[in-house]
C-alpha cells in the first residue's frame, strides 16, 4: 500500500512539480504523522483494490482503504485541535491525499466537502500557486482536482487567485501549470452561476469571453518550443492524427489549453450570428482533434488521468460519429491503465449523452 503510494498514484498528484514532492517528501513526512500515513494507506489501498495488478503486489479489497480512510478522519479531527498542526505542512498533505483519494473513490459529496475545507485552510494561511515549495505543489494540485469537480457539477472552482508571475520569468513547469489556471478561468464562465448572471448582461458576458481568449492566445504566444509536437510515424488508422509532445505533461497542458478555449467558445453568445457561429465551429473541431491526437501517445497513468478529463470534454461537443467512437475508446483505454474513474464510465455517460442528441435532432 504505501509502495502504491510512493511508486504510483502520487506520480498523479505531481504532474506538473519536477521536483515531485508528493512522492519525494510526504512519504517521509509520513513516517513522523499517523493521520498523514494513515491517508498514504488509504490512497494506496484505494488504488490497489481497483488495480491489483503490478508484480509484487498484494490483492487488497476496498475493506482496508475504507478502514484507512475513517482512521484517517479520526487522526484529523482529534489533531485540529491543535494550533501548532492546523498551520503544519502534514494538515496541508493530509487533506490533498484525503481529497485524492476521494476523487478515485468516486465519493461524490464527501469529495466537494473536503474541496472546500482544503481551499479554507490554504486560505487562511495565504497559501496559493507562487507560494513556492510543497505549500505552492499541494495547491496546484488541490486546484486541479477542483476544476474538474467544478466542472462536472457546473459550479465555480472555489479559488479566486490571481497569478502575478510574468511570462519571461517562467520555467516550462511554470507554464504548464498557468494553463490550469486559466481554465479555471474558462470552467468558471460555463458555469450556471456565470450564465445565469450574464443573461441580463450579454455585452458584459461577450467582452468577459474575449479577455480569456485573449489570456488563452497571450499563453500559447509565450511558450517555448518545448510544447511544440515532435514528428510521429505513420500510417494512421485512427480518426484523429496522433500527436506527440514530450515530455507528456507538456502534452496534458495543450489539452487544458484546448478544453478551456472549447468551453469559452461554447458558451460566449455569437453576436457575429451564422457566420461567427461557423468560425468558431473551425476552431472547436481544431481542439477536439488536439486533445484526441495528443491523447493517443501519452504512455503514463499521471497524463492519462488528466487526459481523460479533457478528453470527456471534448466528446460533450464532438458532432462527427468516427471521431466520437475513437473519443470513446481513448477515455475507455486510459480508464483500463488508471483505474479511474472507478465507479463509473465516462466514455458510456458520453455515449448517452449522443444519444440523447441524436433523439433531440431526429424530434
Amino acid at each position: 500500500m504505501f509502495q502504491r503510494f510512493v511508486t504510483g498514484v502520487s506520480l498523479w498528484i505531481d504532474l506538473f512539480d519536477p521536483l515531485r514532492h508528493i512522492s519525494t517528501f510526504v512519504p517521509h513526512l509520513a513516517l513522523h504523522n499517523e493521520g498523514l500515513m494513515k491517508a498514504v494507506l488509504a490512497l494506496g489501498a484505494r488504488h490497489l483494490s481497483i488495480k491489483p495488478l503490478k508484480t509484487g503486489e498484494a490483492n487488497i479489497d476496498r475493506t482496508a482503504a475504507v478502514q484507512y480512510y475513517y482512521e484517517t478522519l479520526q487522526c484529523l479531527q482529534s489533531a485540529m485541535r491543535f494550533t501548532s498542526y492546523k498551520n503544519s505542512l502534514e494538515l496541508l498533505a493530509t487533506a490533498l491525499v484525503v481529497s485524492t483519494y476521494e476523487m478515485i473513490d468516486g465519493a461524490g459529496k464527501g469529495w466537494e466537502r473536503h474541496l472546500k475545507g482544503a481551499f479554507w485552510i490554504q486560505r487562511s494561511r495565504n497559501l496559493n500557486g507562487e507560494s513556492g515549495g510543497i505549500e505552492q505543489a499541494i495547491w496546484w494540485a488541490w486546484l486541479r482536482q477542483d476544476m474538474w469537480a467544478a466542472f462536472r457539477e457546473r459550479r465555480r472552482c472555489f479559488s479566486f487567485f490571481q497569478p502575478t508571475k510574468p511570462y519571461e520569468l517562467m520555467d516550462i513547469w511554470d507554464m504548464a501549470s498557468r494553463v490550469v489556471y486559466l481554465l479555471v478561468q474558462s470552467v468558471n464562465y460555463s458555469s450556471e452561476e456565470e450564465k445565469q448572471i450574464g443573461e441580463s448582461d450579454l455585452v458584459s458576458r461577450i467582452l468577459r469571453a474575449n479577455t480569456l481568449l485573449g489570456m488563452l492566445d497571450e499563453w500559447r504566444s509565450s511558450i517555448s518550443i518545448h510544447f511544440e509536437t515532435l514528428p510521429v510515424e505513420g500510417p494512421y488508422k485512427r480518426a484523429f492524427k496522433p500527436l506527440w509532445i514530450h515530455p507528456s505533461p507538456l502534452g496534458t497542458s495543450m489539452q487544458m489549453f484546448c478544453m478551456a478555449r472549447i468551453l469559452l467558445l461554447i458558451h460566449q453568445p455569437a453576436a457575429g450570428g451564422y457566420l461567427e457561429y461557423l468560425g468558431r465551429d473551425k476552431v472547436i473541431t481544431e481542439c477536439i482533434d488536439t486533445i484526441s491526437g495528443i491523447a493517443m501517445k501519452l504512455m503514463d497513468d499521471a497524463s492519462r488521468l488528466l487526459s481523460t478529463q479533457t478528453l470527456f470534454a471534448a466528446g460533450l461537443y464532438c458532432t462527427d460519429s468516427a471521431k466520437r467512437d475513437c473519443i470513446a475508446e481513448l477515455i475507455d483505454e486510459c480508464q483500463m491503465h488508471t483505474g479511474w474513474p472507478s465507479n463509473t464510465s465516462l466514455a458510456d455517460e458520453l455515449r448517452t449523452e449522443w444519444a440523447r442528441q441524436a433523439m433531440q435532432k431526429a424530434c
